[in-house]
């Protein structure tokens, strides 16, 4: 009997000390590059910059390459990666058999020598719960963690359309403090020949200074969102000079509706994955705080006697003996970590209902900008701004044949200057919608 359950005991142990490696952090790369396209690294030094494969800063950065650099670099992402170690170290610590107890006794004043090894038994039912409860908890990590990937491919996109936007804002802003400039040179001249009142004068020279500063806040708003960008990505220093690959204004199909929309986010958001993980997590925790309620340790007894025919000291077969030694659950049955393993499976229940709703909320809410956002944009690019353009032709042919002064040719070209820095919103904001509505179904559309 002894011998059996040494043998058990030799084969659980081998088991336990196999390298079958729990890879979370494989994991949550593959799941981005299947729902995103975008690569993530297996492994990164601390504190260094690497460049992905195929992506080249000098020669401008396009939304695609930002968001690859930042999946590389991001410090904070980085660090958040590391909770996939940290569940697979998880996972490697429930595999682990508790070593045998050696208890010995040394033989003095007459008394022989015994000794115990005792062997807690109860890990063969509590073992394997304890198991999948890491793993499933390795699970949810991983769907975190994707998550929060997804989170960080928005942040970046959403840097970079407020970069383009503020450089594009400071060119369009320095284009129209000086037209604004010349407006006011040419009211002081009017003013000096008698052509227009004091009072004019004062408001042409009080718009040119309200450009001015616009130009100033441009440049503030400029250098801000480049410093944002250069962090996102792990650039440093921040405030180092990038340049950006002007790109088109992606959009959806025309014919997309909201129901097809939220049918993919409750297929592929990484946070309804989660919850869902947590619900099973929390579903295993319990079962393996059940399993707690017995404790049961096998020992075996041996003692080291003279032989009866007085040749010497011997281990004899008949000196040791295996007995069990097992926790009477009277009093303790492990009620209160029950307990605590039955309301977090009911707040995780709960928890997946609320992720659900909020997740309906984010594609509706998305799904309303993005429509909203593609009206102005195709108002902008297509009925407000090339009659804007034409007026400004028509005005030159009229000031270059005489008939009348410079000054209605500056007069539209402000109200360009103007309208294109609407039809930059615009197109900014379109391009935030996409950014939100792709990270509100967990895919790129």
């Amino acid at each position: 009997m002894v011998r059996n359950i040494f043998i058990l005991l030799i084969i659980y142990s081998l088991s336990a000390c196999g390298s079958a490696k729990y890879t979370a952090g494989q994991t949550v790369a593959e799941r981005i590059r299947m729902q995103s396209g975008f690569n993530v690294p297996d492994q990164k030094k601390a504190g260094a910059f690497d460049q992905p494969p195929g992506v080249d800063p000098k020669d401008g950065i396009t939304p695609e390459e930002a968001v690859n650099i930042a999946l590389w670099n991001n410090a904070q992402f980085q660090a958040d990666l590391t909770d996939a170690l940290i569940a697979n170290a998880d996972v490697i610590n429930a595999k682990i058999i508790q070593n045998p107890l050696l208890r010995y006794l040394s033989p003095n004043a007459g008394i022989t020598a015994s000794g115990y090894i005792n062997f807690a038994l109860d890990f063969i039912w509590q073992r394997p719960a304890r198991i999948a409860a890491a793993k499933m908890n390795a699970a949810k990590v991983r769907d975190s963690l994707v998550q929060k990937g997804f989170a960080l491919i928005r942040d970046v996109q959403l840097a970079y359309t407020d970069l383009l936007f503020n450089q594009e804002k400071l060119h369009i802003s320095e284009e129209n403090a000086a037209t604004r400039a010349e407006i006011n040179r040419l009211a002081n001249a009017r003013l000096r020949n008698g052509d227009i009142s004091e009072l004019e004068a004062k408001t042409s020279q009080a718009d040119s200074a309200s450009a001015a500063d616009d130009l100033v806040k441009a440049k503030l708003a400029f250098i801000a969102s480049r410093n944002q960008f250069n962090y996102m990505l792990g650039i440093t220093p921040v405030d180092s000079v990038i340049i950006l690959q002007g790109a088109s204004v992606d959009t959806f199909p025309s014919k997309i509706n909201k129901e097809d929309l939220i049918t993919l986010a409750l297929e592929y958001r990484p946070d309804i994955q989660a919850a869902k993980t947590g619900i099973a997590a929390a579903g295993k925790t319990l079962g393996w705080e059940r399993s707690k309620i017995i404790n049961f340790t096998a020992t075996l007894n041996y003692q080291y006697i003279r032989a009866a025919n007085g040749s010497g000291k011997q281990w004899l077969p008949n000196a040791s003996n295996p007995g069990f030694q097992a926790e009477i659950p009277i009093f303790n049955r492990n009620q209160g970590n029950i307990a605590r393993a039955n309301a977090l499976l009911e707040k995780a229940t709960l928890q997946y209902y609320a992720v659900l709703q909020k997740a309906m909320l984010d594609v509706t809410q998305a799904f309303v900008q993005y429509e909203q956002t593609y009206e102005s944009y195709l108002l902008w690019n297509s009925n407000i701004l090339p009659p804007l353009e034409a007026a400004v032709g028509l005005v030159r042919q009229t000031y270059e044949r005489g008939d009348i002064s410079y000054l209605p040719v500056l007069e539209a070209i402000r109200q360009l200057q103007n309208g294109r820095l609407r039809q930059a919103e615009a197109n900014a904001q379109l391009r935030r919608s996409v950014s939100q509505l792709n990270y509100s179904i967990g895919q790129k559309k």
